[in-house]
Parts: C-alpha cells; sequence; structure tokens
C-alpha cells in the first residue's frame, strides 16, 4: 500500500503540444486542430490555383482575340493590286465608250447618205444655181434634155477623185457608144475657198473633154450639197493647207433634172454603163421624141 502514496508519472505531451495541455482530450483536440488547418490550407491552395489558371485562361483568350480579329480583317481586305487593276480596267471601258459614241455620231452621219434609195423618186436634187467654166451663172435647167452624171469634190484630193472621175468618164464613154446618146459628166467642188473656176476648169481637162466644171460661193455649195445630201467635212484647221473628208457617190439625173440612181465607191466603170443604159432604154420607151 505504501507504493500507491507515491504519485503517478506524469505522461509526456504529444506530438510536441505545450506541457499547459494535459491530458487525453487536450491531445485530440490539438490534433483536430492540426488537420483544420491542413485541410483550410488545402483548400486555399486549391482556390489560389484554380484562380490562377482562371486569370492564365482569360489572358489566353485576350491573346487570341486580337489575333483572331486580325486574321478575319486581313482575310477580308481586297489586295490593292486588285483595285488598281480594277481601276485601271474602268478607266480603260470609259475611255473606249466615248471613242465609240463619236465614232457612232460619224457614222451616223455618213448613213444618212449612204441610205439613199438607189433609184426611183427620193427627196433628193432639185433646182439649183452654181457658176459654169466661163465664170457666169449655171443654172440646172442647162443640163436638160440629156442624162448627166454629177460628182462632188475637190481638187485637192489626192487619190479618191481621181479614181473616180476616171471612172466616170470610161462609164460615160462606154454608154455614149452603145446608145448612141450623150451624157453630160459634172464636176461640183465641195471647196470653193480653193477651187476658182480656172483652178476647177483645168483639173476637168485632165479627165474627160466634155467634163463640165462648176464652182460657187460658199452659200451655194452648201445649197446644193444639202439638197444632194453630200457629205463632207474638214479634217484639220488650217486655212491653206487641209484635206476635206467627203461622200464618194456619184448621181445620176434625168432629162428633167430629177435624181433617180446613185453610185457608190464600189460600182465599177461597166456597173455604171449597163445601169445608166437601162435608165436611157426605159426613158426612150416612155418618152417618144427623145
Amino acid at each position: 500500500l505504501a507504493w500507491r502514496s507515491q504519485p503517478l508519472p506524469a505522461r509526456p505531451p504529444l506530438n510536441g503540444s505545450s506541457s499547459s495541455s494535459t491530458g487525453p482530450c487536450a491531445s485530440t483536440s490539438s490534433q483536430v486542430a492540426a488537420r483544420s488547418l491542413s485541410s483550410e490550407a488545402s483548400s486555399s491552395s486549391a482556390k489560389g490555383a484554380a484562380k490562377g489558371a482562371a486569370k492564365e485562361a482569360a489572358k489566353g483568350a485576350a491573346k487570341a482575340a486580337p489575333s483572331a480579329s486580325a486574321a478575319g480583317t486581313s482575310s477580308s481586305r481586297i489586295p490593292p493590286q486588285a483595285v488598281s487593276y480594277g481601276s485601271l480596267a474602268a478607266l480603260m471601258l470609259s475611255a473606249g465608250g466615248i471613242v465609240a459614241y463619236y465614232q457612232y455620231l460619224r457614222e451616223e452621219q455618213i448613213k444618212s447618205v449612204k441610205t439613199l434609195p438607189a433609184s426611183g423618186k427620193a427627196a433628193v436634187g432639185g433646182p439649183w444655181d452654181l457658176i459654169g467654166p466661163d465664170g457666169k451663172a449655171f443654172a440646172s435647167k442647162r443640163l436638160e434634155g440629156e442624162f448627166a452624171l454629177l460628182y462632188f469634190g475637190f481638187t485637192f484630193c489626192p487619190d479618191i477623185c481621181p479614181a473616180e472621175l476616171e471612172k466616170i468618164a470610161a462609164a460615160v464613154d462606154v454608154v455614149e457608144k452603145i446608145t448612141k446618146r450623150k451624157i453630160q459628166p459634172v464636176f461640183i467642188t465641195i471647196d470653193p475657198e480653193r477651187d476658182d473656176t480656172e483652178t476647177v476648169n483645168d483639173y476637168c481637162a485632165e479627165f474627160h473633154p466634155r467634163l463640165v466644171g462648176l464652182t460657187g460661193t460658199k452659200d451655194q455649195i452648201q445649197k446644193i450639197t444639202r439638197s444632194y445630201r453630200v457629205y463632207y467635212s474638214k479634217t484639220n484647221d488650217s486655212d491653206e493647207d487641209y484635206l476635206i473628208d467627203h461622200s464618194i457617190i456619184s448621181y445620176l439625173v434625168d432629162p428633167e433634172g430629177n435624181f433617180i440612181k446613185f453610185f457608190g465607191k464600189n460600182s465599177t466603170e461597166n456597173d455604171m454603163a449597163m445601169e445608166i443604159k437601162r435608165f436611157i432604154d426605159q426613158w426612150k420607151n416612155t418618152h417618144k421624141k427623145y
């Protein structure tokens, strides 16, 4: 019983806890508290990791967004070369349209002459007054009684007028030989500023001995060319050195002074001669005194 009186030795503290906390309950509470702190630390660490991951993801998305936007914008842009080529094409089309328009106007003006009826009555021709080979007035009535072949040109013409007048002269000779009827060839200038009477006479003598050359005032020439629908226009603005663009047509007139047929550049001397002969034969049948 003596040994029971001795005090029991104190139990050492558990887990390094303080000596002020004694007994089994104190030790358990300390373990629970330690576990709680560890859990909170783990929870905080997890939350921090989650927040960090979220921030990194947000930053990555922010960086990716401008790149995607830039890529979209870049893909939607039109290459500078395409814009330049398109502008150039538009400019060329506009220029071509303007040229085509003015060409169309000129062709329409010429077409008004070329669409004359090949034969029959037409609103072409009529009485006129010009200046004859002797420098005096020459009226259209002086041609009545025989068929006449009129040609409008100018003495400074380099090639077209000479070729047409040679064709007219040859056709007249053929018709006269076949029909035994006189045909009067007539040259009418469309250049009264340079083609005076003497110049026209010398010019006509080169093609046929009976080719009558007529000139006139500017108003007289304008009047007769309008009545026969003759197109002509100076090709430049020089007062002395210029050419004249004009229609290439010969007009057949009957013995009463009426226009009956025209011959274009494509008509040969034989074509002209045969057609004129046909009209002469018809005229003989309807005019017994001819």
